[in-house]
């Protein structure tokens, strides 16, 4: 097998997020349009709001994690991250449960995943059609929070898979 190579940081995509409340679909096509793209599987996307993304860059997801605070993280809070439980309520009664020293890592941690998913925007999202601005500081005044928190993280999820996917996957 070859090496794969990435494609150009000039790659865009244009994206709607599935919290929109004009895209209308089950909820098993939403999950799936998050690992393929494919608007197909919407029954409606008409009044989306439509998101320009391109691929970063090795370097650039380097920087946005470096900006974010990569070296000053709580690795404590990283251990606990990937060791807590998957159900939201046994999730939150572990969380409970932890000595304050290990809920404040996990908490500096969680704090460091959202400053490093405000800079992979920072660095990959290009415009919100038909708004001029800022695209982040768009995204930013989306309500209601619960809203702006799901599509930032959808963006997210397709700015990475952009960037480190072979070209068959993307």
């Amino acid at each position: 097998m070859a090496f794969i190579f990435s494609t150009s940081t000039d790659q865009t995509v244009e994206v709607v997020s599935t919290v929109d409340p004009s895209v209308v679909a089950s909820e098993e096509a939403k999950v799936e349009y998050l690992s393929t793209r494919d608007e197909s599987l919407f029954d409606s996307t008409e009044g989306a709001t439509r998101f320009t993304l391109r691929a970063l860059s090795p370097q650039a997801r380097e920087d946005a994690e470096v900006e974010a605070g990569a070296y000053s993280r709580s690795e404590l809070g990283r251990i606990l991250w990937t060791e807590q439980p998957d159900d939201p309520k046994e999730r939150a009664r572990w969380q409970h449960d932890l000595p304050e020293d290990e809920r404040r890592a996990l908490g500096e941690y969680n704090r460091y995943l959202s400053r490093v998913y405000r800079e992979m925007l920072r660095a990959g999202l290009v415009s919100i059609e038909g708004h001029d601005g800022d695209p982040l500081e768009l995204v930013d005044s989306i309500r209601p929070d619960h809203h702006r928190q799901v599509l930032m993280g959808e963006l997210v999820a397709h700015i990475q898979a952009l960037s480190l996917l072979p070209p068959a996957g993307k």
